[in-house]
């Protein structure tokens, strides 16, 4: 979920890379740590306006298959 307005850009970039992990059966929390962690490192999204906003709310695990 995002506590605030992203860029479209942004959160597409996000979300693309966090459905990447999860199919990889990364867990969700993991997934979405490591997508940040991508992003921090990233010239275009590294301030945390772009990734911050997003933090993960329910189930931790990794999706069943």
């Amino acid at each position: 979920m995002s506590l605030w307005k992203v860029s479209d850009s942004a959160t597409q970039d996000l979300m693309v890379n966090y459905y990447q992990k999860l199919r990889e059966n990364q867990g969700r929390s993991e997934a979405l740590r490591q997508t940040q962690l991508e992003m921090i490192e990233s010239g275009e999204y590294q301030h945390l306006y772009y990734w911050a906003a997003f933090i993960p709310s329910g189930n931790w695990t990794p999706m069943a298959r």
